[in-house]
């Protein structure tokens, strides 16, 4: 149950070599060329056992794509690439990145640049540097999320290497946050990146925070990709993983099954810790089930690689199961005798862990200062940049600011003028509409009543005449002329048109005269119609004695003095 570190797998996991150069059209997305490139990287320049061969078949690239600005740079940084991890070592694969990395600064590739950041990064991580690893990767990562190119999708590959780091240090859940950032990418770069790698890293991470539920889920994904890529060790090592998660949950009769796979598998794969590891799982659950017989099984078969590879770890695991194994056997004396080994290895694996935790404390504290300075430098840069960059832009800015500021004060004033005109235009217009159609309406409601009145001496004439055929023909003009005066609707209509023709009037009206009664306020409005009490009263319904007293009512109601009239003050508000 062990795993290569997830990066690594992005350059050194490789398949069958296809020896030809890169066929990469140009009507594919950038992501998609870049993805092609390594492929092709992959499955043949890395296959080659001639160095000098593969380095030609690099050349070979760089020249064929010389017209294409992108492909040129990525098939010189591959080039680059081959020499600092394949040609040098230790050290010198830093040095060699760092003068590509120098080379692209000259060039003014930037994102190369930034590219030769993460690639620093990783080599620094497999010396071990976790400091300067940490530091090159997110100086890479901050300037590309500067540059607004964090979102390309061949850029977000470099992501597994800061999750590498944060894993590392113990801190899982930005290790999960990095590692999910490249798994989002396309299905199509599963010829380039290891998912199965991938998914059982980000497993760990869940496995180590506790959220089995989560872990047993990316386990299952890690073998899924692993059975694609027909790849039986990862098939195997997800299976033992996922076993050990069960086991941690409580549910042995679960993690038995997976267990027993990944150790037949690990011994088929000649991985031998892996084996070793699953047996020791195995040992612990027969003997909590008290099945001597299997647990005697595993510590037969297991003794041999337990021994050889001398781990201090793996010791203390041997002899806790030893200890536990001859107490459930009887045997005390035997038991006593590993408890004494149990207790000097866990003592053992008790330093070890504690100098692992101050190690990672100072990773940790290393790092932040790096980080810290990084940050410093960066600020001074940016205020050095924007110091010289204001100097430069204030003479010409105020020049143009000033002829602008002439120029849109000029557009302004004009296009107020002309907003101005056709406001006035418009109000006009729409002023005469309403009036238009107040005198419509008022006109209609006077032909109405018009035709109430025909109704009403007709209905008067019949009434003299009382002649019984006449009775229904009288109901029928009753019910006309109730149904034919100035409504509830035919007001609200009224209304709505008269405050077309003078808006606010109902509202001055109110605050000044606020004990107004509906009728009152019906009164005034006819008034300031300039409508005679004759039309009013048929308007309304009532007769033309019931208007001139509601006008008496309402003069006095008002305290409206004898020389001043109603329709003077209707024309005041």
């Amino acid at each position: 149950m062990t795993a290569k570190p997830f990066f690594l797998w992005l350059l050194l996991f490789a398949g069958p070599a296809l020896y030809a150069q890169p066929d990469i059209p140009s009507s594919l997305s950038q992501d998609e060329q870049v993805e092609r490139l390594y492929k092709w990287y992959k499955l043949t320049v890395l296959t080659l056992q001639d160095s000098t061969h593969a380095i030609n078949t690099l050349q070979a690239a760089e020249t064929k794509y010389q017209d294409d600005a992108f492909l040129a740079q990525q098939s010189w940084l591959l080039h680059r690439i081959y020499v600092a991890t394949v040609l040098r070592g230790g050290q010198r694969s830093v040095d060699e990145m760092l003068q590509t990395e120098k080379e692209a600064k000259d060039r003014g590739w930037l994102i190369i640049q930034a590219e030769c950041w993460f690639h620093i990064g990783n080599l620094y991580f497999l010396l071990n540097k976790f400091g300067p690893a940490f530091e090159y990767m997110q100086r890479g990562r901050y300037f590309l999320e500067e540059k607004g190119m964090g979102n390309l999708p061949y850029l977000k590959r470099y992501a597994g290497g800061l999750a590498e780091c944060y894993f590392r240090f113990g801190e899982y859940d930005q290790a999960i946050k990095y590692y999910k950032e490249t798994r989002d990418l396309p299905d199509y770069w599963n010829g380039v990146i290891y998912f199965a790698s991938l998914e059982n890293s980000i497993a760990l991470c869940y496995q180590q925070t506790k959220q089995y539920d989560s872990a047993i889920y990316f386990f299952k994904q890690s073998h899924t990709s692993a059975a694609a890529a027909n790849d039986s060790f990862y098939m195997t090592l997800a299976y033992g993983n996922m076993g050990y998660t069960y086991h941690l949950m409580g549910q042995d009769s679960l993690a038995l099954p997976l267990l027993q796979q990944d150790y037949a598998g690990s011994l088929k794969a000649r991985e031998w810790g892996s084996a070793a590891n699953a047996a020791m799982i195995l040992i612990s659950i027969y003997i909590s089930q008290r099945n001597t017989t299997m647990a005697e099984q595993y510590l037969t078969l297991a003794r041999s690689h337990v021994y050889a590879l001398n781990g201090v770890g793996l010791y203390r695991s041997w002899y806790d199961n030893l200890y536990k194994y001859y107490l459930l056997k009887g045997n005390h004396a035997l038991a006593l005798q590993y408890a004494d080994s149990l207790l000097f290895y866990k003592d053992s694996l008790a330093a070890i862990r504690s100098i692992r935790t101050l190690n990672q404390a100072k990773l940790k504290v290393e790092t932040e200062r790096y980080m810290n300075t990084v940050h410093e430098l960066e600020a001074q840069r940016r205020q050095q940049v924007f110091i010289r960059n204001g100097i430069l832009v204030a003479v010409l800015l105020a020049g143009i600011i000033g002829l602008l500021w002439v120029n849109r004060q000029r557009l302004k004033r004009n296009k107020e003028l002309q907003l101005a005109a056709l406001a006035r235009e418009k109000a006009q217009q729409e002023l005469l509409f309403a009036r238009q159609e107040l005198i419509g309406y008022t006109d209609k409601l006077k032909e109405k009543n018009d035709l109430i009145e025909q109704f009403r001496q007709e209905l008067e004439q019949l009434q003299q005449n009382d002649v019984q055929e006449n009775r229904e023909r009288t109901e029928n003009i009753n019910r006309l002329l109730n149904a034919t005066i100035l409504t509830e609707d035919d007001w609200r209509t009224f209304r709505d048109l008269f405050e077309k023709v003078y808006p606010g009037f109902f509202v001055r009206l109110r605050d000044k005269m606020p004990d107004l009664s509906a009728a009152d306020t019906r009164l005034i409005a006819l008034t300031k119609l300039q409508l005679p009490p004759k039309d009013m009263a048929a308007m309304l319904g009532v007769s033309y004695d019931a208007i001139k007293k509601a006008r008496q009512r309402l003069r006095k109601k008002i305290n409206l003095p004898e020389e001043g009239s109603l329709d003077e003050l209707a024309e005041m508000i």
